[in-house]
């Protein structure tokens, strides 16, 4: 996506052949689906079967709502963006929110699947047994 925040003339933007705008939207539409999909389906069992209520499996409970939270909220503005031939026409302050969120999500992900490395091999003393 381009970096691009002017609400001015953005043709330079929209050169973008139809079918490669398709594909984009397609592929975005897919993931964005199977994101919440899946994961919530996921949630579902964890939450529904009593034996999978251990640390483990809350820790994956976690990141499948981190998941669903970034599938969302963050794809749809990307979809749009991508949709308007990569131009960003939400204001300033809402890409910086969106940004925000979505790299909060990669390191809220990236530091749970650390902890769970950590509680499998017992390195951390902040995860209980």
């Amino acid at each position: 996506m381009a970096n691009y925040s002017h609400a001015g003339d953005h043709t330079i933007l929209q050169n973008v052949s139809p079918l490669a705008t398709f594909l984009k939207l397609t592929s975005l539409g897919f993931i964005i689906g199977v994101g919440v999909v899946g994961n919530l389906l996921i949630s579902i069992l964890l939450v529904k079967d009593k034996s999978l209520h251990r640390a483990p499996y809350y820790f994956l409970l976690d990141l499948c709502a981190s998941d669903i939270l970034r599938s969302a909220i963050c794809f749809p503005f990307v979809f749009t963006s991508v949709k308007n031939g990569s131009a960003w026409t939400y204001g300033t302050l809402t890409c910086k929110v969106i940004a925000f969120l979505g790299v909060l999500s990669c390191f809220h992900t990236a530091f749970m699947l650390f902890c769970s490395w950590c509680s499998v091999l017992g390195l951390c003393c902040c995860v209980y047994r």
